[in-house]
C-alpha cells in the first residue's frame, strides 16, 4: 500500500487526542461547534507519541526502548498534555514497575485489559505499506503491557481495521479487513453479524467503537454513539474514525482546543517517514 495521506495520519492521532479529552467530560453533550471543555488528553496518546518516538528513532519496534519512554511518562509526565502523568491505568503501571526492577519488557503474566486500545496508532502508520508487518509491530508493541491472548488480539484487530482506512477503504472494507487466521474467537466474532466478547474488556470496548463506526456519517456523529462506552471504546474509536475521515473532518473547535497540538503535527510527521 503507498503511503498514506498525511490528512489521515494526522486525523488517526487527533482523532484519539480529541476523543481522550471527550471522555474527560463525559457528562457534557458532545458538541461539534464548541471547543472542547477540556483540552487535554489523557494517557492513551502520551503513550502512542512515546511509541511514535520510539518507532522512528529506533527504526522499528524496540520493546526494551518502548518501555524507557513508557516509563519516563509515568515518572517524569513525557509526552503528555499537562506535562505531568495525571492517570495511569494499573496494569501500564504494574508493567512499567515490573520492567524498572527486572529490565525485562516483556508480559509473562498474559495480562488482560482495555488500556492497550488506545496505542496502536503508531505502529498501524508506521508500517502501513505492509500489513503483515503491522499486525507483527503491533503485537510485538501491545505485548509489553498486555499479552492476554483477548487483549492482543482485539489490538491485532484495530490495527488491521486502520491500516484500510489509511488506505482509503470503504466502511465495509474497514468493518471486515483481511486478518490472521489465529485470531483468537472473542476478537475475531467482532467482524461477524453476531460478536460474542466474552466479557473481555478490550473485545467489549472495540465492539463499540465498530459499532460507532458503523452507525455514524461524520466523525462527531460517532463520538456521540460511542462516548456513553467509556474511554477505551473512545480511543479506538477515535484512531480508527480519525483515519478514515481524515484530519479536515474533525470538528475545527476541537481540533482547536487540543492541548499541545505541536507533538500529534511532530509524531504525525515521524511516522509518515517510516
Amino acid at each position: 500500500m503507498p503511503k498514506p495521506d498525511a490528512d489521515k495520519i494526522l486525523g488517526c492521532l487527533t482523532g484519539l487526542a480529541a476523543c481522550e479529552a471527550l471522555s474527560r467530560s463525559a457528562d457534557s453533550p458532545v458538541n461539534p461547534g464548541a471547543p472542547l471543555e477540556s483540552g487535554l488528553w489523557a494517557d492513551g496518546t502520551s503513550m502512542s507519541l512515546s511509541l511514535a518516538e520510539s518507532l522512528a528513532e529506533c527504526g522499528g519496534v524496540n520493546e526494551r526502548d518502548q518501555m524507557i519512554r513508557l516509563a519516563s511518562w509515568f515518572r517524569y509526565g513525557y509526552q503528555s498534555s499537562s506535562e505531568t502523568c495525571e492517570y495511569i491505568d494499573e496494569a501500564v503501571k504494574a508493567a512499567i514497575l515490573r520492567f524498572e526492577r527486572t529490565w525485562d519488557p516483556q508480559d509473562d503474566a498474559l495480562t488482560q485489559g482495555d488500556a492497550c486500545l488506545a496505542r496502536v496508532a503508531p505502529a498501524a502508520i508506521y508500517f502501513a505499506d505492509s500489513r503483515e508487518d503491522v499486525l507483527d509491530a503491533c503485537a510485538r508493541s501491545i505485548r509489553i503491557t498486555h499479552a492476554g491472548p483477548q487483549s492482543l488480539d482485539a489490538c491485532r484487530l484495530l490495527a488491521a481495521m486502520i491500516h484500510e482506512a489509511l488506505g482509503g477503504a470503504d466502511k465495509a472494507r474497514v468493518l471486515r479487513p483481511e486478518v490472521p487466521a489465529d485470531l483468537c474467537a472473542e476478537a475475531g466474532s467482532l467482524c461477524s453479524d453476531a460478536p460474542r466478547t466474552g466479557g473481555f474488556a478490550a473485545c467489549s470496548a472495540l465492539a463499540a467503537a465498530m459499532h460507532a463506526f458503523a452507525g455514524s456519517g461524520s466523525f462527531a456523529e460517532g463520538c456521540s454513539l460511542c462516548l456513553p462506552h467509556g474511554p477505551r471504546a473512545m480511543a479506538a474509536y477515535g484512531q480508527l474514525a480519525g483515519a478514515w475521515y481524515g484530519h479536515a473532518a474533525i470538528p475545527a473547535p476541537w481540533r482547536e482546543s487540543l492541548a499541545r497540538p505541536e507533538l500529534l503535527e511532530k509524531a504525525a510527521e515521524i511516522l509518515a517517514k517510516g
